[in-house]
């Protein structure tokens, strides 16, 4: 395919995203202050994620090398921005009133939709795969249906943070055990991918022998020029899996929920 002018914009678009964002997480290191620059930048990455001319765009160059490329740099340099925010901003959490970035107030808001397509209720065991420090969709779905909701992080740092973090009114715990063992010790009736897990086929391989026909897996992800901040993936590859898309037109990544056949 042969590019156009507006193509080439969109790919510098990309590439100023990258080197803004990396040079913010620089001035971060030196300076909290710059937390705040950081944070606005993240949240304008997203604002442009949802921009429809932006996605259309991105789906017109489809898997063009120099488009993937930059998707997945960028894609690497703001997950390791965003984690490090949230390690910030749980800290300070622990001290005094949370500014909450638009991409983690997203995160909540989305949340609300998940809910009604999974069927998570009070009774509801929910593990949720990849909560990081500052596990704001975790808190969430544990206050708006009294559920029981388990976070598991491979990042050790992380996990130690979200159990410093005062969830006293909710029903919230977190760890950082190999996944069989969670499962087996949590019990979950549902669970949850969060989109900055890389591999989610392999989590999802894990968990099939684990499952019933009436557990149900939401799976967060981002394709095109979503995956700029989630990692992708493709349901539709997973044999011996029942899934509908959840649609939420609004939210900078996309959710499958899944169920065992």
């Amino acid at each position: 395919m042969t590019m156009k002018y507006c193509h080439y914009e969109l790919l510098v678009a990309i590439s100023t995203f990258e080197s803004q964002i990396e040079t913010l997480i620089q001035y971060s290191a030196e300076s909290c202050d710059c937390f705040t620059l950081l944070q606005d930048k993240l949240d304008e990455l997203c604002a442009w994620i949802l921009d429809e001319s932006a996605q259309n765009l991105s789906d017109q160059l489809g898997h063009n090398p120099e488009h993937d490329r930059q998707l997945k740099r960028l894609r690497e340099t703001a997950i390791k921005a965003l984690c490090l925010l949230e390690k910030h901003q749980s800290e300070c959490a622990q001290s005094h009133a949370l500014n909450v970035s638009e991409y983690l107030s997203q995160l909540s808001n989305n949340v609300y939709v998940e809910l009604d397509h999974a069927g998570v209720m009070p009774s509801s065991r929910v593990l949720f795969i990849g909560s990081g420090s500052y596990p704001l969709s975790a808190f969430t779905i544990a206050q708006l249906t009294g559920a029981a909701v388990h976070g598991i992080d491979i990042d050790e740092q992380a996990v130690t943070m979200a159990n410093r973090l005062d969830s006293t009114s909710l029903m919230t715990t977190f760890g950082c055990r190999d996944l069989v063992t969670e499962f087996n010790d949590f019990k979950p009736t549902h669970v949850v991918v969060a989109s900055l897990v890389e591999h989610k086929w392999e989590v999802l391989h894990q968990l099939k022998p684990l499952l019933t026909p009436s557990h149900r897996v939401l799976v967060r992800f981002g394709n095109g020029l979503k995956s700029a901040f989630n990692y992708p993936f493709n349901p539709t590859l997973m044999e011996g899996w029942d899934s509908h898309h959840v649609s939420n037109a609004a939210a900078v990544y996309d959710t499958v929920v899944m169920g065992r056949i």
